[in-house]
């Protein structure tokens, strides 16, 4: 069954419906979903489908040619390089619409460099062809070379997506029996890779599905995060240090430098910058911040939830975990666990406010002595600021107290105060919000965020 991903099928249908030739780039993760979509949108179309491997080169190029046989009725046929292959296609393509997808495309190159040329040459010289050429991969820092500026494809391509995690709005149509509180849950551990998702019982509860997916012999993502590391990057011991300092809450440069014993932060600079590119981590600025490359406030963190929970709990405890040994693991998860969603909630409210009240930005805001939750900005420069709780009691009118104070101690003029909590509101609060400028929303476990009084 198909889920979700209706603005992708639509633009794909869009470029397969075209009356022109069309190259396009499709990448993301693994497991997010590429295959499943291409697969989706080409359906009963004239499409040729080829998913590299990794084997030689010689055994890719007979696989391909095989394919390339029984897709053009020729029965077996044995090409003696990839031109030649690659040319039958395209001459095709000037008779016939033909779709040719080369999913996990890093791994036909990979071996066989020249046929970014070969792709190039015949791109160009069959202009008028009705060729829908995709190429796919899961390879993110090979995939975005491809549309660099050095690479012989560069300007060759008429579009290109990079497919994106399953929002939270959207996870209750991958998991649909499960309260807003516990799929916040589930998506501050798992993320929106739809492969995840799938993999969640929902007749389990929380932790038993943690020990399933991550902690007994041959759990499905046991090793997940490490694989896509070793996909991407060399030296991963030093990247996984990095992770595990800025995933138990070391976030700012020397703090992490110091963790993974290096004296010299300039050292890591070029590792979390690499993380950076992947998205798997990311640095972050006080809201409001001018000019974000010229100040030294900033800190980093980990932007992916997998990643996230596993170098939070899983990577410092491998031995125990390799061992089968993983019961006090389960009891670390279980003490810290509300802590640990309380970081994602406050991250998908902030997401949930900007759209809500149209902010032209928004955000964490910090400096030397204070915290807020969120800071954010409208069209008209109007200024917001939201204490955000998960927790499991009432927020009161201290708490509206206490983020005023953090405003005026900072000298932020705050237009709309906005209070966010999981549990709910006291009277007293109740009452001071129909007199005060305050905004209750409250995350109910029927409906996700529930806007409880507007003034």
């Amino acid at each position: 069954m198909f889920i979700d991903r209706f603005e992708e099928r639509e633009f794909f249908e869009k470029i397969l419906n075209s009356n022109k030739k069309e190259v396009f780039v499709l990448y993301g993760r693994r497991r997010i979903g590429k295959s499943f979509l291409l697969k989706e949108v080409t359906k009963n179309k004239n499409t040729l489908y080829y998913t590299a491997r990794k084997i030689s080169p010689k055994e890719q190029l007979k696989t391909f040619s095989n394919k390339v046989g029984e897709f053009l009725k020729f029965g077996k046929i044995s090409f003696e390089n990839w031109e030649d292959a690659f040319r039958v296609l395209f001459e095709y393509s000037n008779r016939e619409s033909i779709i040719m997808v080369l999913d996990e495309f890093q791994y036909l190159v990979e071996k066989n460099q020249e046929i970014l040329s070969i792709l190039q040459l015949l791109i160009d010289e069959f202009e008028s062809s009705k060729m829908k050429l995709i190429l796919c991969g899961s390879s993110i820092s090979f995939m975005e070379g491809i549309l660099s500026y050095n690479n012989p494809l560069y300007g060759r391509k008429t579009g290109n997506l990079k497919l994106n995690p399953i929002a939270f709005k959207d996870i209750n149509l991958f998991i649909p029996d499960n309260d807003y509180h516990s799929l916040m849950t589930i998506y501050s551990i798992i993320g929106g890779i739809p492969y995840y998702l799938q993999l969640w019982n929902s007749q389990l509860d929380i932790l038993k599905n943690i020990e399933n997916l991550f902690l007994t012999l041959g759990a499905p993502l046991k090793e997940e995060p490490y694989f896509i590391l070793t996909q991407e990057l060399r030296e991963t011991s030093i990247y996984q240090s990095i992770l595990e300092a800025v995933a138990s809450g070391k976030t700012r440069i020397n703090e992490i430098t110091s963790f993974i014993g290096e004296t010299d932060s300039r050292r890591i600079q070029p590792y979390l910058k690499s993380l950076q590119l992947l998205k798997i981590v990311k640095r972050e600025y006080p809201a409001f911040t001018k000019n974000p490359h010229r100040i030294k406030n900033f800190i980093y963190k980990i932007d992916d939830q997998l990643f996230n929970f596993w170098y939070r709990y899983i990577f410092p405890h491998k031995d125990s975990v390799d061992l089968n040994d993983y019961s006090n693991v389960i009891e670390i998860i279980k003490n810290d666990l509300t802590q640990y969603v309380s970081f994602e909630f406050e991250k998908q409210s902030i997401i949930f406010l900007k759209e809500k009240f149209n902010l032209a930005e928004a955000g964490n805001y910090w400096n030397k002595n204070i915290e807020i939750d969120m800071l954010g900005k409208d069209f008209e420069n109007k200024i917001y600021a939201a204490e955000i709780k998960w927790r499991n009691r009432k927020m009161n009118i201290k708490d509206f107290y206490n983020l005023k104070f953090k405003t005026e101690k900072s000298k932020i003029s705050v237009d709309n105060f906005i209070l966010v909590s999981k549990s709910g509101f006291e009277e007293n609060l109740i009452s001071l919000a129909k007199e005060e400028k305050i905004t209750l929303i409250e995350f109910t476990k029927e409906k996700g965020w529930k806007i409880v009084n507007i003034k």
